[in-house]
Parts: structure tokens; C-alpha cells; sequence
């Protein structure tokens, strides 16, 4: 098999792993940063660890990034009207 052959099925993983596990989103985006990966793989047609590594990292903190901005609500954190942590 191809490195990005690889990439690809661990990037099938991350996903199947996400819809079984409600996380909020994280493992969706490794595996969408892992599906970069792949295509780099398959364009250069070669596997480098550092490169790889590095394409995955940037590319996972953008796209959760993106991913949590985007599906973000008004209500998710709510603020306390007044300093008292005991509300009544």
C-alpha cells in the first residue's frame, strides 16, 4: 500500500471514530487535517515525517478552529449577571 492509501483509512478512522463518540467536533477535524495529509502524500507521491507532521498540525488546529467558530451559539456560555457564584 501507499503512504496516503494509509492516511486515508486511519482519515475513514478519525471519522467513524467521531460519529461514535460525541466530542464536539475534534476527531472531525483530525480527520479532515489527516485527508490533508493524504493529498500531500499523493501529490509529492512520497511520505516525510516532518512535512507530514507539520501539514497535519497546522492544518487540525485551522480547521477546528473554523469548525468551532462556525458552529458556535449565542448560548453556549452563558455569563453570570452579577459576581455571586451562589445564584438563588
Amino acid at each position: 500500500m501507499e503512504p496516503y492509501q494509509i492516511t486515508v483509512l486511519v482519515a475513514i478512522g478519525l471519522a467513524l471514530f467521531e460519529l461514535m463518540i460525541p466530542t464536539a467536533f475534534i476527531f472531525i477535524g483530525f480527520s479532515s487535517a489527516t485527508l490533508l495529509v493524504a493529498l500531500v502524500q499523493y501529490l509529492n507521491n512520497d511520505f516525510v515525517f516532518n512535512r507530514d507532521l507539520l501539514t497535519f498540525t497546522f492544518g487540525s488546529c485551522l480547521i477546528i478552529y473554523v469548525i468551532r467558530k462556525s458552529v458556535k451559539r449565542k448560548t453556549d456560555q452563558i455569563k453570570l449577571k452579577t459576581d455571586d457564584v451562589n445564584q438563588y
